[in-house]
């Protein structure tokens, strides 16, 4: 994945005010649900400040929404939304990379991101969210920690899990882990005219 400057962050801070305010919570609210400076939520907010992916997980994590929804504000629309390879905006910082691949404009509740996860970093500290993840392993090894268990995965190996179980991601070994990720989340139960069934 290339790194492509620009618009990747356009309009972040805004999404994350207006998801904050939609939750009722000030400023000092979700600076402490994020475990992070109120200061630098604030410079976030104003567009002040570049967040690392790491803080960005943090967030979305205090404010129960998916990755990918600090990321864009489209609205459900076309049946059809194609990406090319070259036109996906790549946010890279701190040892990783992060591509979105799913503007939420086809399917409400469903995303799907490309991640590098580079050998030297931390990886992302342990998140939890709404609905369920699978994970694909493109290349290098990567380790997916739970509260009680860890497992490794290979190029061509998979995960699913219920993403409310705290998880965290790391590169094992001298390459990068790539991997797609996919996950959805519920927007509301199946309602059944005569129950379910």
């Amino acid at each position: 994945m290339s790194d492509i400057p620009g618009g990747a962050l356009a309009g972040l801070g805004d999404r994350i005010r207006r998801l904050r305010v939609a939750r009722g919570l000030d400023q000092v609210e979700l600076a402490e649900r994020a475990e992070l400076d109120v200061a630098h939520l604030v410079n976030v907010e104003r567009g002040d400040a570049t967040p690392s992916l790491d803080v960005l997980a943090q967030v979305a994590t205090a404010l129960d929404v998916g990755l990918s929804e600090l990321f864009t504000d489209s609205k459900p629309g076309p049946a059809v939304v194609v990406l090319r390879g070259d036109e996906v905006p790549t946010v890279d910082t701190d040892g990783m990379a992060l591509q979105v691949l799913t503007p939420r404009a086809v399917v409400p509740g469903l995303y799907a991101a490309r991640y590098r996860i580079s050998a030297t970093g931390e990886g992302v500290r342990p998140v939890r969210h709404e609905g369920h993840d699978w994970l694909f392993v493109l290349g290098g090894q990567l380790l997916v920690e739970f509260d009680q268990e860890s497992t490794t995965l290979r190029a061509g190996d998979s995960v699913s899990f219920s993403a409310s179980v705290p998880h965290r991601l790391s590169a094992l070994g001298e390459q990068p882990a790539e991997f797609l990720a996919v996950g959805a989340t519920l927007l509301a139960p199946p309602r059944y005219a005569d129950g379910p069934g």
